[in-house]
């Protein structure tokens, strides 16, 4: 796959080479896109994590009692029993130091939804990636806003 992306990119940068477009040109227009995509990619994660923020707002603080990792489906994740329902983290387990964080039958706080039917939870370690997901995503909105400035200055 990357390769034919590499090697897709080289062909079209020898036909506009070809054709009598200049390599500066080229490049510029190489950089605007690059800049392009990691802007799309700051905003993207600044909005998950908005999103994110934002649904913890809707939920409810519980004791849940840690029972196994299900390592079925894409990612491994935790199961907490609350009140005899199983709910699931949203986010991966852990799997370094994994029998440090995660031991069977203890109790941890989580965020559920008010929902009965969502059966998805929020635990300490969620939280955590939350909170540095959400300090980062703010520096990338800062670094995003004064890189766009700065590059409307050169142009």
């Amino acid at each position: 796959m990357i390769l034919e992306i590499v090697l897709s990119i080289v062909i079209i940068l020898a036909l506009l080479l070809l054709i009598g477009i200049p390599l500066e040109t080229i490049l510029s227009i190489l950089a605007i896109v690059l800049v392009g995509l990691i802007a799309l990619t700051a905003i993207l994660f600044i909005a998950f994590f908005l999103f994110t923020d934002i649904s913890l707002l809707f939920r409810k603080k519980v004791s849940g009692i840690f029972r196994y990792v299900d390592e079925e489906g894409r990612y491994d994740r935790a199961v907490y029993e609350v009140d005899g329902n199983k709910y699931t983290c949203l986010f991966p387990a852990e799997t370094l130091g994994r029998s440090r964080i995660y031991k069977e039958n203890t109790s941890y706080m989580l965020l559920i939804s008010k929902n009965e039917k969502n059966t998805n939870a929020y635990d300490r370690h969620s939280l955590f990636i939350i909170a540095i997901g959400s300090v980062v995503s703010v520096c990338f909105a800062v670094l995003l806003f004064f890189g766009i400035q700065f590059l409307r200055t050169l142009f």
